[in-house]
């Protein structure tokens, strides 16, 4: 059963096309990664979800309702924005009853779900600290607790891991999990990082220039990510690199082009595209290895979403 369900969705503001018949789907209890490069359309999208706007044209069903201005809808629901919309000046337990009574105002009982949440998320015992001392974690964990006051079955995460330290990241990935796995709730999370979700997910939903490009498993993306031509930049001193390459241009079928160039200090530049990346990296390792030859630095240039996204769409 799919929680969400956009067909044929477009907008515009004014001449920019934000959204270009889009279709997507959320199915219930699952975790699903909305990914695309920034100004893909990702943040319309959402404020179509949450019923903040309407589109142009094309149908938005969550819970199989319209959700713009729907208090049903929103009452079984809870969203994360991008924007930290906390109250900096209050504790951690009243900043979350303030923006509880704003989002939810019918809900009952609130001191003790406020307690509840702060429960689940790890933020109990920071309750009664003021939002401005905390961590930029522990506010992204507050939010987070603020968002699950009314129970919803169903969260929507707007780039939830973006600016956090890699234990940051880690926490809430770990909370999200449990979130999904032991309460069964519904997870949307949108990202510009690919890498991010990719053992957090079960499906993943591509978009670029407000258009779908790709729907799949993370399995499945992870193929189209390395189907496409990889441009890969790798240093070593002039005598190493010479071992290197003669060996990598004995290669068969890795490489489709080798460029040499002068890089910073005594150091050379190897600049190898390939379609197999992750087979060139081993045999990159390999070669290393048995010709005794160091690499002092390996950047993959083309592993990025914009690059993906344009070959997709190219």
């Amino acid at each position: 059963m799919s929680i969400i369900h956009l067909n044929e969705v477009s907008k515009r503001y004014g001449e920019v096309v934000a959204l270009s018949r889009l279709n997507m789907h959320v199915r219930e209890a699952a975790i699903t990664g909305f990914v695309g490069p920034n100004g893909a359309g990702k943040s319309t999208t959402i404020r179509m979800i949450t019923g903040l706007a309407r589109p142009d044209s094309g149908e938005v069903r969550v819970f199989d309702a319209n959700p713009y201005d729907s208090i049903t809808v929103h009452e079984r629901f809870g969203f994360v924005s991008e924007h930290d919309d906390l109250y900096p000046w209050a504790k951690v337990r009243d900043s979350i009853k303030m923006l509880a009574r704003l989002n939810v105002p019918r809900l009952s009982n609130l001191d003790e779900k406020i307690s509840e949440s702060l429960q689940a998320v790890g933020m109990a015992k920071y309750a009664d600290r003021k939002v401005s001392a905390l961590s930029k974690g522990m506010r992204q964990r507050t939010r987070i607790a603020a968002s699950l006051v009314h129970s919803p079955r169903l969260l929507i995460l707007d780039e939830p891991l973006k600016g956090l330290d890699p234990l940051g990241r880690r926490t809430i990935m770990n909370l999200l999990l449990k979130l999904n796995q032991d309460d069964k709730v519904t997870i949307l999370i949108s990202s510009h990082v690919l890498e991010e979700l990719e053992q957090l997910v079960d499906r993943i939903t591509l978009i670029h220039r407000g258009q779908t490009v790709a729907e799949g498993s993370p399995e499945g993306i992870r193929k189209l990510v390395f189907s496409y031509p990889h441009e890969i930049l790798f240093t070593s001193r002039p005598n190493d690199m010479k071992k290197i390459t003669s060996s990598l241009m004995q290669l068969d079928g890795i490489i489709r082009s080798l460029e040499l160039s002068e890089g910073k200090q005594e150091f050379m530049d190897c600049r190898v595209i390939t379609l197999q990346p992750e087979l060139f990296f081993d045999e990159l390792v390999r070669i290393s290895v048995e010709n005794k030859a160091s690499i002092v630095h390996v950047d993959a240039i083309s592993e990025s979403v914009e690059k993906l996204f344009d070959y997709l769409v190219g």
